[in-house]
C-alpha cells in the first residue's frame, strides 16, 4: 500500500529514542512535514535536524514546557497540526516499597501528565478543524502489570483509560485518539535490560522474536493517514506475546 503523507504536519514526541527515530523517519519518506521534540540526546537531535525535521527540546514532565512546545509547533505550522505522536518516555524501576517519590513523579509525569497536557493544549485547533489524530505509545505493562515496574504500568494503563475517554470526548469534533503497544521493541530503552530481559521477550513470543521499531513506524504511518479513517479509540497491539 501506497502510504502519502504529503502535506501533513506532525508533532513526534520522544523524537529521538530508537523507536522516536524510525517513526520520523517512516514520516518524512511519506512526505509528511515533521516536528520532533526530546529532552537528552543532542546529537540524535541534530542528526534528525539535519533529515529535515524541525527539533525542539522540551522536558515533557513539565506543563509549561508541554505547552510551550505545542504552541510553538502550532505557530510554525501555520495554526494546524494533524498529528500528534506521543511517543515519550521513561523508566525508573523499582519495586514499589523502594521506589522513590521522584522515580513515581518522573515517570508518571513524562508518559502521562504530559500526554494529557499536550493533548489539552492542541485539541482547540484540532476541533476547531473538525479533524486530528491521536496517537500515544502504550505498552504491555499497563495491560498486565510488570513487578518492578508500578510507576510505568501505572502511567501506561493511565494512558489508556484516557485514549478511550478523549476517543469519546472528541470523536463529535472528527478527533480521533489511539493507543498502540509496540511490545518488547529493539530500541535505546530496551538496550539497557539485562540478558534474562530479553530471553523472557523471546520466550514469551510466539514467533520466537522481539518486535521492530520499523513495524511500530510503518503501522503508525499508516494510521496517520487518509487510509486509517473512522478508527478511534482502540489500543493496538504490535506484538508477538499473546496475552
Amino acid at each position: 500500500m501506497d502510504i502519502s503523507l504529503q502535506g501533513k504536519k506532525i508533532l513526534v514526541t520522544g523524537a529521538t529514542g530508537g523507536i522516536g527515530v524510525a517513526i520520523i523517519g517512516q514520516l518524512l519518506q511519506s512526505g509528511a512535514q515533521v516536528t520532533g521534540s526530546y529532552f537528552q540526546d543532542q546529537s540524535a537531535a541534530d542528526a534528525l535536524q539535519k533529515q529535515g525535521t524541525c527539533m525542539m527540546r522540551a522536558d515533557l514532565g513539565d506543563r509549561l514546557a508541554v505547552r510551550s512546545l505545542v504552541q510553538k509547533t502550532l505557530e510554525q505550522s501555520g495554526g494546524a497540526i494533524d498529528a500528534l505522536i506521543y511517543a515519550a518516555g521513561n523508566t525508573r524501576d523499582h519495586t514499589l516499597m523502594k521506589m522513590t517519590d521522584d522515580e513515581w513523579d518522573s515517570v508518571i509525569g513524562v508518559h502521562l501528565t504530559g500526554l494529557v497536557t499536550a493533548c489539552k493544549e492542541l485539541l482547540p485547533s484540532m476541533q476547531q478543524r473538525k479533524q486530528g489524530k491521536i496517537i500515544a505509545l502504550g505498552s504491555q505493562s499497563g495491560l498486565t502489570g510488570r513487578m518492578g515496574q508500578a510507576n510505568y504500568s501505572a502511567a501506561k494503563a493511565g494512558a489508556a483509560g484516557f485514549i478511550k475517554t478523549l476517543a469519546r470526548e472528541a470523536g463529535r469534533f472528527g478527533v480521533t485518539a489511539n493507543l498502540v503497544c509496540p511490545g518488547f521493541v529493539d530500541s535505546k530503552m530496551t538496550r539497557s535490560a539485562p540478558p534474562e530481559a530479553w530471553e523472557r521477550a523471546k520466550a514469551a513470543s510466539a514467533l520466537g522474536t522481539v518486535s521492530s521499531a520499523q513495524t511500530v513506524a510503518s503501522f503508525i504511518a499508516w494510521m496517520v493517514s487518509d487510509h486509517c479513517a473512522g478508527v478511534t479509540g482502540q489500543i493496538f497491539q504490535l506484538d508477538s506475546r499473546i496475552l
